[in-house]
């Protein structure tokens, strides 16, 4: 009784097994190759296109179908205005990003389609990817802004921490974030613009000074070897 129950256990699960959904592949591979090759493709059309990289959205989510044919169908942005199971936790897509992302599927070879009982099927993917947005960037602006020859997010903010007095004569006058816009001009000035947040004016007037004296420390950005005016943001947290 057991020999026969465990041969018609068998008999079963071999036609189920025959059964089981298998993926559509890509290029002979998987969906990270299709957002490799995606990502690619978009990288080549903002070089040939322009298109800045500020313009682009970091992180985006799309959902699309491969159809019998291999065929990509149905292609949707998702994002965290999206409902149930099309909701991904990114913004949504910038209008430069959707048309890039579009324009570089239509550039894609076609699928291998999934199949199901040895026949062809349609099936979804719901897919997050990063853009490549800072190598962009980079590529487009190869002469950053610079603080004593180096990135000022961490030179600058150390050189300017140092200098800034801190003392008895503050004592009292509140805590927290004092956030001041000033432009780096093309010829290595400084220009305040405005102080855009401060816990108390004397602390804001200290932040100001000390930008002040880092005139002549700066080397401009540069767009095709030409210097340009670049605003820059400096927030010093006190406790």
């Amino acid at each position: 009784m057991k020999k026969q129950l465990a041969l018609l256990l068998l008999f079963l699960a071999g036609p189920l097994a025959a059964q089981q959904l298998v993926p559509p592949r890509f290029q002979g591979s998987d969906a990270q190759r299709f957002m490799a090759r995606l990502l690619g493709e978009a990288e080549k059309i903002v070089i040939e296109k322009e298109v800045p990289a500020e313009d682009l959205s970091p992180r985006v989510a799309v959902r699309f179908r491969v159809d019998t044919a291999g065929t990509v169908t149905d292609w949707r942005f998702l994002d965290n205005t999206c409902e149930g199971a099309d909701r991904r936790e990114v913004e949504p897509a910038s209008e430069a990003t959707r048309s890039l992302l579009t324009e570089a599927l239509s550039r894609l070879e076609p699928w291998t389609p999934a199949t199901e009982a040895g026949r062809p099927v349609p099936y979804t993917w719901r897919l997050t990817m990063r853009l490549p947005v800072e190598k962009i960037a980079a590529a487009q602006d190869p002469d950053p802004l610079l603080f004593e020859g180096q990135d000022p997010d961490k030179s600058f903010f150390e050189w300017a921490r140092i200098r800034i007095r801190y003392d008895q004569r503050y004592e009292g006058r509140g805590e927290g974030v004092v956030h001041v816009r000033f432009w780096v001009e093309p010829d290595g000035r400084i220009t305040i613009d405005r102080v855009l947040r401060t816990p108390d004016e004397k602390l804001a007037r200290e932040v100001v000074r000390v930008i002040r004296n880092s005139r002549g420390k700066w080397t401009p950005r540069k767009v095709r070897g030409v210097a340009q005016r670049t605003a820059y943001v400096l927030r010093i947290n006190f406790t």
